[in-house]
Formats: C-alpha cells, sequence, structure tokens
C-alpha cells in the first residue's frame, strides 16, 4: 500500500507539533527525528533530508556562536553596555529607550541570547545605582534584542535558515543589509512605545526589598545553638554527615566570642556554644535538634548582613541560555559539591521556592539566591553556567577586543561587497579568531549551540518535504483565497505573518520560519509577484514573540531578574505586537513593491 508522500509530511508535521508543545523531546532531537523520518519513508533521499546539517546557514550560524563568543570573552560588548546606560539621561525613560536602541543594534550582529546574557548584569548595575526597580529594565532589553533580529541576515539564526531555504529552493538569498532599513524602522516604532504607553505598562518590581527578603530566606533558615550536651562538640562538618544525610546545608557557624564563619567548609570543627545558620526542610531541621542536642534560637532576625561577610557574598544568579544546567535539578548537577556555593533558594515562573527545589529541573530564566567565597563566586562567574547581579564593576576590554572587532568588521565588509560567500567569509573570520586565542580551541567546541544548528539542519528538511510533496503549492492556493488581487496584498502578508507567529508560539523562531517560508516562495509564484515582501512577512511573524516568556529564550532569560509573571508578558506584549504587525502590513508593500517581478 502506498502514502502518498503529502500525507506523510502532513503526519510527520503533526507529530512534530505534538512533541514541540508538549517537550516531550528537546528540539534538536525532534528535528533530527523529522530528517530520519522523511529520509525512511522515502519523502526525501538521504542526501536530501540530511543536506540541511552541511548547509552555509548551518555553517554561518555556527561561525557567528565564535563571534559571540570572543566578544563576551572579550568583555567589550559589556564595556559598550555600561559606558551607553550609565551615562543615559533623561531619566528613567531615556534608560528605558537606550536599553531597546543598544539591545536591537548589538543583537543585528550577535546572537539574542548572547546580548540579553551580556546586558542583564549591567542593566542590573545600572537599575541599583539610578534606583530604579529592574523590572522597567529587563522587559525592554529583551524585545529590543528582539526586534534587532531583524536589521541583518546574520542577526538570528531564523534569518539564516530561510536564506538556507531560498538558496536550496533556487531563489536568491538576502543580501547581508538588504532589510536593514526595515529592521531599524521597527526597532525606532519598539523605542518609541516605550516612551509613551509600554512603559506605562510595565510592572513596577522590587526596589527597596534586600535579596534575603524577597526569596524570604527569614521563612525556611534556622538559626539553632549548640547545647553542652549535643553530640557534635569538637566535630568537624566532615564528620557531622547528619546534615547532608537530611538534605540541610549549614550556611554558617556563629562562634561565643560573636565571630563567625560563614559558608563553612568540610573542616571547620564545631564547639559548645556555637549557633549554625541551618536551612532545610522544616521536619529535618526538627528531627535534627531533637537528635544532636541543638536549641532554636528566636530573637535574631537573619537577613543579608547575617549570610555575606568580607570573603563570603550573597548574590542573586540567573540561568542563561545555554547553561550546562538547564534541564537538570541542583541535586543531579551536584552543584553544592562541585562549585562549593550553597543555594538558598530558587525563583521560578515569578514564584519563590525554599523547600525541596534542589530536585526541581531547572529552566531558562530561572534566579538563585547563592552564598559562598568570592573565589567560587568567580569562577561560577567565568564558567558562564550562572549570570551572577552584583555590583562588580565592568572589566575592562581583553586585548583581544580589537582583534575581534577587526575580524567582524572584514567579515560585514566581505559580506556587504559580496566578494565571496557570507558563510565562507564567516567561516574564515572564525578560525582567526581562534588561531589568535581570542577564543581557545579548547572552548570552541563549548561555546557553539549545536542543539540550534541540528535544530535548523532538521527542520531543513522539513521545508524541503513542503516543496517536494506539493503542500507548499496546496497551501498557497489557500492564502491566495484570502484575496486574489495582487494589487491589495495587505491581506495576504498579514494572513502569513498571524500563520507564522501562531507557530512559533508552539514550536520555534526557526522552526516557524522554515515550515513557512516555502509557502511564501510558492505564494510568490502563483501571483507571479517578488517574493521578497512575503518572505519577509514570514520573517517578522516569526519575530513577534512578546507575548510569552517562553517564545523566545531572551524573553525567558529576563523572566527572574525582572521578578515577571506571565501576565506581564501578555500586558506589555500584545499592544507592541499589535503595533508592529500594523506597522509591517504597511511598510513590507512600499519597501518591496509585489509587483516587481513578471507576472505568472
Amino acid at each position: 500500500m502506498e502514502f502518498d508522500p503529502a500525507h506523510i509530511v502532513l503526519a510527520v508535521l503533526a507529530i512534530s507539533l505534538v512533541l514541540f508543545v508538549t517537550d516531550a523531546l528537546r528540539y534538536d532531537l525532534i528535528a533530527l527525528g523529522v530528517a530520519v523520518a522523511l529520509a525512511a519513508t522515502q519523502c526525501l533521499t538521504p542526501e536530501q533530508a540530511f543536506a540541511g546539517l552541511a548547509s552555509p546557514a548551518v555553517m554561518l550560524v555556527a561561525s557567528m556562536y565564535v563571534f559571540g563568543a570572543a566578544m563576551t570573552r572579550s568583555g567589550l560588548a559589556e564595556r559598550i553596555g555600561e559606558r551607553v546606560l550609565a551615562d543615559a539621561g533623561g531619566g528613567e525613560r531615556g534608560l528605558v529607550v537606550r536599553v531597546v536602541l543598544l539591545s536591537g543594534l548589538l543583537s543585528s550582529v550577535l546572537s539574542n541570547a548572547g546580548v540579553v546574557a551580556i546586558l542583564i548584569p549591567v542593566c542590573s548595575n545600572v537599575a541599583r545605582a539610578r534606583r530604579i526597580p529592574v523590572s522597567r529594565l529587563m522587559m525592554p532589553l529583551a524585545y529590543g534584542s528582539l526586534l534587532g533580529g531583524l536589521v541583518t541576515v546574520i542577526a538570528t539564526s531564523k534569518n539564516l535558515a530561510v536564506n538556507g531555504v531560498l538558496e536550496a529552493s533556487g531563489a536568491a538569498p538576502f543580501a547581508l543589509f538588504e532589510f536593514a532599513h526595515y529592521g531599524l524602522i521597527l526597532l525606532a516604532l519598539g523605542a518609541l512605545y516605550f516612551v509613551g504607553p509600554g512603559r506605562k505598562l510595565l510592572p513596577e518590581g522590587r526596589l527597596d526589598e534586600s535579596l534575603s527578603e524577597h526569596y524570604r530566606v527569614p521563612e525556611f533558615v534556622t538559626e539553632v545553638l549548640i547545647e553542652p550536651s549535643s553530640t557534635l562538640i569538637n566535630r568537624s562538618l566532615a564528620d557531622a554527615d547528619f546534615f547532608e544525610t537530611h538534605d540541610v546545608s549549614v550556611l554558617g557557624i556563629v562562634r561565643p566570642d560573636a565571630t563567625s564563619v560563614l559558608a563553612p567548609g568540610p573542616y571547620n570543627r564545631l564547639r559548645r556554644g556555637d549557633t549554625l545558620i541551618l536551612q532545610g526542610p522544616p521536619n529535618a531541621i526538627v528531627g535534627l535538634r531533637e537528635r544532636l542536642g541543638l536549641k532554636k534560637v528566636e530573637s535574631t532576625t537573619l537577613g543579608d548582613t547575617q549570610l555575606r561577610s568580607a570573603d563570603v557574598r550573597l548574590v542573586e544568579a540567573v540561568i542563561p541560555a545555554g547553561s550546562a544546567l538547564v534541564g537538570q535539578s541542583l541535586d543531579e548537577a551536584d552543584f553544592a559539591q562541585r562549585t562549593g556555593l550553597n543555594v538558598l533558594a530558587l525563583s521560578q515562573s515569578g514564584a519563590v521556592q525554599n523547600n525541596r527545589f534542589a530536585e526541581v529541573p531547572l529552566d531558562v530564566g530561572d534566579g538563585v539566591l547563592i552564598q559562598g567565597h568570592e573565589r567560587d563566586v568567580e569562577r561560577v562567574r567565568r564558567s558562564r553556567e550562572l549570570l551572577i547581579l552584583d555590583d562588580e564593576p565592568v572589566r575592562r576590554p581583553a586585548p583581544t577586543a580589537g582583534i575581534t572587532v577587526a575580524v567582524l568588521a572584514v567579515v560585514l565588509l566581505v559580506g556587504l561587497l559580496a566578494w565571496m560567500p557570507l558563510s565562507v567569509a564567516a567561516v574564515g573570520g572564525a578560525l582567526v579568531l581562534v588561531v589568535t586565542g581570542a577564543v581557545p580551541v579548547k572552548e570552541v567546541y563549548r561555546e557553539i549551540d549545536w542543539q540550534t544548528l541540528l535544530l535548523i539542519g532538521g527542520m531543513l528538511a522539513l521545508g524541503e518535504a513542503f516543496q517536494q510533496s506539493g503542500l507548499a503549492d496546496e497551501l498557497a492556493e489557500r492564502f491566495r483565497g484570502v484575496t486574489p488581487d495582487p494589487d491589495r496584498p495587505y491581506l495576504v502578508l498579514g494572513a502569513l505573518m498571524l500563520a507564522t507567529a501562531a507557530l512559533t508560539q508552539v514550536t520555534t523562531h526557526i522552526a516557524a520560519a522554515v515550515i513557512m517560508a516555502p509557502v511564501a516562495l510558492s505564494i510568490a509564484q502563483r501571483f507571479g509577484v517578488d517574493d521578497r515582501a512575503l518572505v519577509m512577512a514570514v520573517l517578522t511573524g516569526a519575530s513577534l514573540a512578546f507575548m510569552s516568556p517562553v517564545a523566545h529564550q531572551a524573553n525567558a532569560m529576563v523572566m527572574g531578574p525582572g521578578d515577571y509573571r506571565y501576565r506581564d508578558y501578555l500586558r506589555v506584549g500584545t499592544p507592541l505586537t499589535i503595533l508592529l504587525f500594523v506597522a509591517a502590513c504597511a511598510l513590507l508593500p512600499v519597501l518591496w513593491p509585489m509587483r516587481a517581478a513578471a507576472g505568472p
């Protein structure tokens, strides 16, 4: 029994959508599964199914990760952010506008998530210095980075993936700055939105609240006194394994002479009259008090000052995109033993968890309150497993900053003048950065987001199958029914944008763009018009990810530091989405007239 290839492709699409929505598998595994299924059912040849993994788009995306890593390691982007934002005039309004424009312009040459990771600590420091709630800056930061993705071809992975679809179909790919004027107009509109209604809709977050108050530390941290009858006297913490067995952490030891040992190590010895600062499940602490001869201390109010000292820091941190902690719990990652840091609380989706949070899988944007020695905090900062939010001054750019800027400028110039394919120039530039030490050889493979590369490669196979099976033509015919008159393109452009934006909410911006780009090409062919406006409608729809924290990693990363709830994204993002949708429908036919191509 033979199956219609179109039905097979539809079934593969439906199954992949279910997997995307339910998070049953990682995105890269879903995409690889799509390519395998299409090859196994002979909808595509093996060469066609796996061609995307070796496409110029994938190589270009990998190269841009190397450039982003070089920029981050050099400290140049962070320094630029600190200079631009620290001197911002015009009060809060001027600062918000600068945040939007700065993040957008940086995101035009660096990845959205990378720019947000660089600027989150900078915005946090500036907000603290200006005494402005950080919630007033984090959402503009994320939204600005998303708008910057429409300024250049290399700005986001979805742009490069769509270029891969265009090349595979025989259409002309976008040049490096071909839609820069359009992207800059939308970025300016986004900045103006936050001058007026957008800024009024931003939530008022915490300002004078301390870290321990925000994370409700006093409710879940207990002080106990070692009584004369206690079995802990003269024992080291390594010997007293009762605490670890019961998931109780010793955050500090206060000696009878009022000296403190915070974040004590395994060899710190306990004495009679010591007061222990314990964190853990209340029932476990009650049980330990009864077994070990400990008396609860009622008089002291715990706060930031009791949990940090000259050498021990109490800081807030955020799980960034690409962190090895994503998808793992603190227990599974062996975080405390591996880093030497105590995690006092977890903030996830706007809710603070103080009990059994070490067993909760971590996600991008989760906030954690950590306590530890300065050397351990700095080691974690350098590993980039966590973004540390503190008052540390921005470091001076490394000597490699000049090399990175020079190589990036050369790659952009080559792309602008079309001296060679952009992918070739980018790979060559990445090699120069590695050879010159801007990115150490041993770090290169860790800096590349392999999940994104596999996602692009697998979804390019689905886009090819859409064209081969005739599904793209069939969907194009349905879209054509929306408006049969190419002189009135607004409806079809709007329909394409809405369909892509809806698909983005349930999959990823890359998958949505790759699936809808062949449809846009087929519509252009059937109308006999130029494809540019239609493909740009797809790219725009995939960028309208403002109404949910899960629609894009940039949104998720600011959720914890901004102390946002889901409803905040809906309230602030919906008017912005409508504004940009209307603007795009008006601009696209003007900037790329749909009568430019020959008639059908």
